[in-house]
């Protein structure tokens, strides 16, 4: 019996001894989950039932080699192919026999794009149709075609537009003062004599009001702004002029009027019937001045226009003609990419600026239907502001030339090779406020492009990304939980069998119910403790001698009997 005895204790000890070299052995296995040695003692029972309380143990045996799936630490590295589960869970693995399933994240493609081991086994997922993953569990593959370009069909604007700029000529606010420079902005001379035949100078002042083009005249005799009764020689008087572009006929004569032609000369602001009307009063300026009368008329005909002061003709490459520009790409359906600009130019003191856009630096295409040039952006466009600063939307028509109609922005002939496509461009959350011109773009076209990359996110999406700036979306790596990891069977290269101890895998994806989230770029280094194992071969060379002395004295009490006489 004690021969039994002391043998099991040392098939035990050599038992502990291989699974702490085990252990050691695999310390830098990737995904490598340490054993640990249970033993039993043994005791002998009769036919009966179990020996007496004064039982004499029998040995020991090894009940189970167990291993611990705590988590090991990560360790990143520069492989976007490789994986590590942080938190629970196992990668699905597929090598053509059954399902197994690992810790070990060092994935490779092979030659056909499939995510696969070292071994060769599939990894497994949820793999994509154009963009949407689905729902069957299979071999997670990596499709290496290019992606096909994609014309530009919507656009998303959001600019802030800077209040504090001003229309050119800027809104003169101080009150009108012949002396003083600042308060207009160019002037006009004009002779007129009085009953004696003497000669006076009338001069005209205009000085930009709050209405784009329109300017408030003031006017001097001698440099004199009343007459002798304290009257001022002129009373209030606007003129209204033509921007500097020609190419609308504002009155309805079916001629278009001339860059900074007259359009309205009175005594009042102008509205749209006052400019349709072609409302043209010459300016009377009369008084007495010395105690003679004096009457001097300009005729409309007469009357200076702003070219000197005002905005010149909208020009793209001139920074001078708009408030605020910028550019951005877009992209026709054959992925060739065209620059479309988009320009705004303050017209007046109402928070309205008109909008003009331009591709590949012309405003205008030549319709294939027609062979007329049309513009990409209807003439006329413009965008308000609130008294807040947000915005109230797009319309058609600028005051006080035309009455405002909101519109749905829309730019059409993008694409040269389908000039008909209409792309609306929204300007949602576009703003006035006193911050420096602003702006952000989004358009939903690109060229074609080469696969680039790919790489994993926490979700376990495969996400691709290619030579254009496009990403999609590939797949979805699987995870696999079951009811007890103390179930699963080693079938070797870092990889476990599910058991009927263990249950079936229950597979999902991952950063759902309990399993872990991915982390791409690193994998999980095996969870042995050196130190821990260093002592326990000790422990486990102590107790091989110690039964091995066992078995030595054992031998000696058994050697004195023999020899009894």
């Amino acid at each position: 019996m004690g021969f039994n005895t002391a043998l099991s204790g040392i098939k035990a000890s050599a038992d502990y001894l291989g699974v702490t070299g085990n252990n050691i052995a695999n310390a830098d296995t990737t995904g490598f989950k340490k054993s640990r040695i249970e033993f039993d003692d043994l005791y002998n029972t009769s036919v009966l039932g179990a020996g007496s309380g004064n039982s004499i143990g029998s040995g020991v045996s090894v009940s189970k080699v167990a291993q611990e799936f705590s988590p090991g630490n990560l360790s990143y590295t520069d492989n976007n192919l490789d994986l590590a589960i942080d938190g629970s869970g196992f990668f699905v693995l597929d090598a053509g026999i059954a399902q197994s399933y690992t810790r070990a994240g060092n994935f490779k493609l092979d030659e056909n794009g499939f995510l696969v081991t070292n071994t060769g086994s599939h990894v497994q997922g949820f793999n994509a149709v154009e963009g949407v993953v689905g729902g069957n569990l299979d071999d997670l593959k990596i499709p290496t075609d290019r992606i096909s370009p994609e014309a530009t069909t919507e656009m998303e604007l959001q600019v802030n537009l800077n209040s504090n700029s001003d229309d050119v000529p800027p809104f003169i606010k101080e009150d009108f003062d012949p002396l003083n420079p600042d308060t207009y902005n160019y002037t006009q001379t004009q002779g007129v004599a009085d009953a004696e035949g003497n000669t006076h100078i009338v001069t005209y002042y205009y000085a930009k009001s709050e209405l784009p083009n329109t300017y408030r005249v003031h006017a001097t005799v001698d440099g004199n702004i009343t007459d002798d009764t304290g009257a001022a020689f002129l009373g209030e008087t606007y003129a209204t002029y033509n921007s500097a572009e020609a190419g609308e006929d504002f009155n309805g004569d079916g001629i278009n009027e001339a860059p900074f032609e007259l359009l309205y000369l009175g005594a009042a602001n102008p509205g749209v019937t006052d400019i349709e009307a072609g409302t043209k009063a010459p300016i009377t300026v009369t008084g007495t001045l010395g105690g003679m009368a004096l009457t001097s008329t300009l005729e409309a005909t007469n009357v200076r226009d702003p070219s000197s002061v005002a905005r010149e003709a909208f020009d793209p490459l001139s920074p001078e003609t708009y408030t605020y520009g910028n550019t951005r790409s877009i992209y026709d359906s054959l992925g060739e990419p065209h620059t479309m600009g988009y320009y705004f130019i303050k017209q007046g003191e109402n928070n309205t600026y008109e909008m003009r856009i331009t591709v590949d630096g012309e405003e205008t295409f030549k319709d294939p239907l027609t062979g007329e040039d049309t513009r990409f952006l209807e003439k006329d466009t413009a965008v308000s502001f609130d008294a807040a600063g947000n915005l109230m939307g797009a319309y058609r028509g600028l005051p006080p030339f035309e009455v405002a109609q909101p519109i749905n922005l829309e730019i059409v002939g993008l694409d040269p090779t389908n000039r008909g496509k209409i792309a609306p461009l929204d300007l949602v959350g576009s703003t006035q406020f006193a911050l420096e011109n602003s702006d952000t773009f989004e358009q939903d076209g690109f060229s074609a492009g080469e696969l680039q990359g790919v790489s994993f996110d926490s979700d376990g999406f495969l996400v691709a990304s290619y030579t254009n700036q496009q990403t999609a979306t590939l797949g979805q790596i699987a995870l696999a939980s079951f009811d007890s990891t103390d179930g699963l069977i080693p079938s070797g290269h870092t990889s476990w069998l599910a058991s009927k101890g263990s249950g079936a895998a229950d597979i999902g994806r991952p950063n759902s119910g309990t399993l872990g989230k991915i982390q791409g770029g690193a994998l999980e280094e095996s969870n042995v403790d050196l130190t821990s194992e260093l002592v326990s071969l000790i422990e486990a060379q102590r107790n091989y001698q110690a039964n091995s002395k066992t078995l030595e004295t054992e031998n000696t009490v058994t050697q004195t009997i023999i020899n009894l006489r």
